[in-house]
């Protein structure tokens, strides 16, 4: 009797566990399906105006006024490591749409692959430079160079990583393509110019402005000479001159907005 109640006892235990086994592989088929489907529907990124790419039709290059080197210039050259708050002062204070072009190219590596030093990477590297051909992006003047990256980079299935600088209030691009800081030098990395300047403050500072025609470039030499950079040597070449400057200058390893991120004698 005793052992008849006891092997009833392991049938129903048994049962139970079935039962919760079961539940759970329920739940996570369930989460499974529901984050695939949440996964596709969210794999594009909406522009600045909330649209997903296509919804307006055609994109066409765009046809507003652009401003000149001199006019989106904010002069921040005393501390050019610091973001300075970019050309916020020329953000409207009501914000207004735009639209704006995007083009990244890493012509200084393509076209010279024995500056590679990671060849792992040698696969990704179009051969013509081309990464992102001229594309279109719709926002508005509270949108920024970064935003506009981030949703090229998304929506075209490019990759693309970053990351946040809470001291500079500044997201740095880390790299795009699979082509990373240093992949093609000491000196190397992405940089962006709008409208053939180069901000000196970081890309998550730069507001834009309808017209801009936006450029990311991957520099392998000269702090950005090989791509007509010339402010962030020159502002180098002027710290050699000081003893104190040339130990923790020259011995940085420099990002793409020339912010030091670390100390080759370390």
């Amino acid at each position: 009797m005793d052992d008849n109640m006891e092997l009833q006892k392991k049938l129903r235990a048994k049962k139970i566990r079935k039962c919760v086994l079961i539940a759970i592989a329920s739940i996570i088929l369930v989460s499974v399906a529901i984050n695939f489907r949440l996964s596709g529907r969210d794999s594009l990124v909406r522009d600045g105006l909330g649209n997903l790419p296509g919804a307006m039709g055609e994109e066409n290059a765009s046809e507003g006024r652009k401003l000149t080197p001199e006019e989106a210039a904010v002069d921040n050259s005393a501390d050019f490591t610091a973001s300075n708050g970019g050309n916020r002062a020329l953000k409207p204070k009501t914000p207004e749409n735009v639209t704006v072009t995007i083009e990244i190219r890493c012509d200084t590596l393509s076209s010279d692959l024995s500056k590679l030093d990671n060849e792992a990477i040698r696969k990704y590297i179009p051969e013509d430079g081309t990464v992102l051909a001229t594309t279109t992006y719709r926002g508005t003047t509270d949108n920024t160079v970064y935003d506009a990256l981030v949703y090229v980079c998304r929506n075209n299935n490019i990759q693309f990583e970053s990351s946040y600088t809470p001291l500079f209030e500044s997201y740095y691009v880390e790299g795009i393509g699979y082509m990373y800081e240093f992949d093609g030098g000491p000196q190397s990395g992405w940089m962006y110019k709008v409208n053939g300047w180069f901000p000196n403050y970081g890309c998550s500072s730069y507001y834009l402005s309808d017209g801009d025609e936006i450029k990311w470039l991957y520099t392998c030499e000269g702090l950005g000479a090989d791509v007509g950079c010339e402010w962030l040597a020159d502002e180098r070449r002027k710290n050699e001159k000081n003893s104190f400057n040339n130990f923790m200058l020259c011995d940085c390893i420099f990002d793409s907005f020339g912010k030091c991120r670390g100390n080759k004698r370390e």
